[in-house]
């Protein structure tokens, strides 16, 4: 789950360059605003015993099955593991099973990066799409989703210029919605605050430059 800030860019350019210690201390207030998410998301990765028979990694198939790619595994130790917090530019891929394109570049999130996690946090987002079933089982689609359990969030925008905004899920989504914008508050309050001691700094060296 990102947090998106626009407008600042050049100047968190201009600080990382100039300024290491500043940079390094706004990265660690915002990485302490977001690893609350991160580690609510993973608690409600449920057990392997709570998902439909034969989805899980310990199923019938023994060891071979790790190997088996035609639908991803959910495995609940790789779902916690694969939830992770990254700072640095992220041009485009998943985060929190969201497809961002690259001219949204994310700085700082947390994403769920494992197969079977990304599968769980997104499936049902079109719950409501007409498109016929093909498979054999025309309730297979009602029957893997009703032990996944509820999506939270909101879906979003359907406007083409802005790819997948449907921001729904059932870990990373649900941790960020039931956070109700504190964390995404204390980042912003640190990206200001760093913004605004480093524009001072850069003033006050101007100054006395003139001086």
């Amino acid at each position: 789950m990102p947090v998106n800030v626009t407008g600042v860019q050049a100047t968190l350019k201009d600080m990382r360059n100039l300024d290491r210690n500043l940079a390094n201390q706004m990265n660690k207030q915002i990485k302490n605003a977001m690893m609350p998410i991160l580690e609510k998301a993973q608690a409600y990765a449920p057990a392997n015993s709570q998902m439909l028979s034969g989805w899980t990694k310990a199923d019938a198939f023994g060891p071979q099955s790790r190997k088996y790619r035609a639908f991803p595994k959910y495995d609940q130790s790789e779902v916690v593991k694969g939830i992770i917090y990254r700072q640095g530019a992220n041009n485009s891929g998943e985060v929190a099973g969201a497809k961002f394109r690259r001219r949204f570049q994310v700085t700082h999130y947390i994403a769920n990066t494992s197969a079977g996690g990304a599968i769980y946090e997104t499936s049902g987002r079109l719950s409501g799409s007409r498109k016929p079933s093909r498979s054999l089982n025309p309730n297979a689609r009602a029957q893997f989703l009703e032990p996944l359990g509820p999506i939270y969030g909101t879906r979003g925008t359907a406007d083409p210029r802005f790819g997948n905004t449907d921001q729904r899920g059932r870990l990373i989504y649900r941790a960020w919605d039931e956070d109700n914008g504190r964390a995404a508050r204390a980042v912003n309050l640190a990206l200001d605050t760093a913004v605004a001691q480093f524009n001072a700094g850069k003033a006050m060296g101007k100054y006395k430059a003139a001086a």
